[in-house]
């Protein structure tokens, strides 16, 4: 703990003294004996890791770990994963709340922008509750828009998250996050390589983007634009031999730039969590889940399903029913198939060469705006519907040529 709060001494120096002199506890011990002084340790690094010592901050932080029920994991405990000591500039330790880390395995990384647009918010929750329901644990960052979605979406279908935090465990970032961060706690854990009562700086996101790719068997990336921390994720994934998958997006849109790239630079082009989970597979064998147990909220397959989004925009109120949350519209009994087919029906008759908004398709067809949002993404993969700038909706050109084919007839 004191090798970890040395001040201006990262984690790649704190594994150039473990080699050194064999242990964390031999190079505190060295230091502190004066190794210095013979030129083993530079005197900087010497003198910050003596004060450390001194000054007794371990024990604060470790004092403060125990009132947040959090604990601090080195490498080897059951909290601190073989896979992430693997990973270049390993944490020197973390700080842990809830679940055991090694108990979570095998775990999938799901980022994106902070800004998704509705398309990508309901991909991110749909794509994280099919990933645990295949047995996968999602890891994400805890931050706004697609982290949130994909955190929400996990627990929403009754599955296990890891939020790994660009901050202390005590100081929660965003703060509107707070009940969230209390819900993977108890569903999952929170982890953290930062001192418990660090505040989030913009230099600490990049250092928490390794530590989730570092756990995870494979990244996701959902939308980004071309300059996005999410693919700085994707980056450190591929540096650390992980998977790479992409949700792709219209080409003209900023938020596709980052996935449409790296599906040309290689990386899996995904459309549904079966292209996550059949990859994975490959390498990794079949996860604890079968594929026959995997549901949906409208009884359908992720086989049969492109990212479907039957995740409500707002998480319940509690004691509220997943049922009730999801139902689909338009008079047909969720889970029959017949409301699905009978909305994006509905939605195709509402279309034209005239953008509409998300809002005003809701209007026309009574249905929740989740279950629109999905039932449009299930038309825009099939090219029946294009998004438009401001959020709306266009006829697609599949649908405009079998309307063209048809006037000719």
């Amino acid at each position: 703990m004191a090798l970890a709060l040395s001040n201006g001494v990262g984690p790649a120096l704190v594994a150039q003294l473990c080699l050194t002199f064999g242990s964390y506890r031999g190079a505190v011990k060295a230091v502190c004996d004066g190794a210095h002084l013979s030129g083993q340790v530079p005197a900087r690094v010497a003198a910050a890791v003596r004060d450390s010592v001194s000054r007794r901050n371990w024990v604060t932080e470790l004092e403060l770990a125990r009132r947040a029920r959090a604990r601090f994991a080195l490498p080897g405990d059951d909290d601190y994963p073989d896979v992430l000591l693997e990973i270049a500039h390993a944490p020197v330790g973390v700080f842990v709340s809830g679940e055991t880390l090694g108990g979570l395995a095998p775990m999938i990384g799901v980022v994106g922008t902070r800004t998704p647009t509705p398309r990508g918010a309901a991909v991110a929750a749909e794509l994280a509750a099919d990933l645990v329901r295949a047995g996968l644990t999602v890891v994400s960052g805890l931050a706004r828009g697609t982290d949130t979605r994909a955190h929400e979406g996990a627990l929403d279908a009754g599955g296990r998250t890891v939020a790994v935090m660009g901050c202390g465990l005590a100081t929660v970032y965003p703060p509107e996050n707070a009940g969230l961060a209390r819900d993977i706690a108890a569903n999952g854990s929170l982890v953290s390589e930062f001192p418990m009562l660090a505040e989030p700086r913009p230099g600490c996101f990049p250092r928490r983007n390794r530590i989730i790719s570092g756990l995870s068997v494979g990244v996701v990336v959902v939308e980004a634009a071309a300059k996005s921390g999410a693919l700085i994720t994707a980056a450190r994934a591929l540096e650390q031999g992980r998977e790479v998958f992409a949700v792709p997006g219209p080409v003209d849109a900023p938020l596709s730039a980052g996935p449409n790239r790296l599906i040309k630079a290689g990386a899996k082009l995904t459309e549904d969590a079966g292209d996550v989970v059949d990859e994975l597979e490959r390498a990794w064998g079949p996860f604890p889940v079968a594929r026959s147990d995997w549901t949906s909220t409208s009884g359908a397959r992720p086989d049969d399903m492109a990212c479907r989004a039957v995740v409500p925009v707002e998480r319940p109120a509690p004691g509220a029913g997943r049922e009730e949350a999801s139902a689909v519209g338009c008079g047909e009994a969720p889970g029959d198939g017949r409301g699905d087919v009978s909305l994006r029906r509905l939605l195709l008759s509402l279309l034209s060469l005239t953008p509409v908004s998300v809002d005003e398709l809701v209007a026309g067809t009574g249905a929740p705006v989740a279950v629109v949002l999905s039932a449009l993404l299930k038309l825009e993969l099939a090219g029946e519907a294009e998004p438009s700038p401001g959020g709306r909706f266009v006829l697609g050109s599949r649908a405009r040529g079998r309307a063209t084919r048809a006037k000719r007839s």
